[in-house]
């Protein structure tokens, strides 16, 4: 039976809506004037459409220059959706008060396979943020801190799967993997130190230093902050971030066991 032009016209809001879901999914983040140049739709149209959106907890609007991103809450549209992944909801309110303290942004990252994927980040809370964005980036694993420290801290079986699939990977950000003395080592020390720090990139005034969200023996996520290596040393850094990086971490994962735990 032919729709009616009335059936049609209800339609249209819904496809508009997935049309903006999808261009937030590929930007990350992304203003008004990014949206309306993605998706060709009237800015007024978009405002309505994200504060609907905003309103049914999809959308978060985070300042009037960064613009807009996805909550967690999307998650529940795709049959995909993992309670771990409630980690990164559960992060939100705990890495903003960490940098609205500390004005360094930080970033929770989980595994995807061989690389960490970062879910979240305060960069456009920090007043001193010089990294690009990185929300949705793979990392590697032995380069980044939140990779070095999810290694180090994850199960030993994990561990020896995730390192045997970087040994047989082609990709120059994996090399290291192949020198298991050194990878060894490396881990090693990240243990006794109890965090894990990036490893130096050439044209990258940044340092990371970072910690798991430990739930049990699992490593759930690893958060991360970011600052200067020209402010201040890693020791320097450690001693003065580390405890609160910590207490957020294990607050991070209590929220998340509740949130499993309630169904969220």
């Amino acid at each position: 039976m032919p729709r009616s032009p009335g059936d049609i016209e209800g339609v249209q809001p819904v496809l508009r809506s997935l049309a903006v879901l999808e261009a937030l999914n590929a930007a990350g983040t992304a203003t008004l004037m990014q949206l309306h140049e993605s998706t060709g739709l009237p800015k007024p149209t978009l405002v309505r459409l994200l504060d609907t959106m905003i309103a049914g907890g999809y959308v978060r609007r985070i300042s009037r220059n960064a613009g807009y991103t996805l909550t967690e809450r999307v998650l529940r549209l795709s049959s995909g959706f993992r309670h771990g992944d409630l980690v990164v909801e559960a992060s939100r309110p705990f890495l903003s008060a960490i940098t609205a303290e500390h004005k360094w942004p930080v970033a929770l990252a989980t595994l995807d396979r061989d690389a960490m994927l970062v879910r979240i980040s305060t960069r456009h809370e920090s007043p001193l943020s010089t990294d690009p964005d990185w929300l949705n980036r793979r990392l590697a694993m032995l380069l980044s801190a939140l990779g070095r420290a999810y290694l180090a801290f994850c199960p030993e079986e994990e561990r020896r799967l995730i390192l045997a699939i970087l040994r047989t990977s082609k990709a120059a950000m994996n090399a290291q993997a192949r020198d298991e003395r050194y990878v060894a080592s490396l881990l090693a020390g990240v243990r006794r130190a109890g965090y894990a720090t990036t490893a130096p990139m050439r044209g990258d005034s940044a340092m990371g230093i970072a910690i798991p969200v430990m739930e049990g023996e699992r490593v759930a996520a690893c958060i991360t902050m970011r600052y200067l290596g020209s402010t201040m040393n890693e020791a320097e850094a450690a001693k003065r971030y580390l405890g609160a990086m910590q207490n957020a971490a294990k607050a991070i994962a209590a929220a998340h066991q509740r949130m499993v735990l309630s169904g969220a």
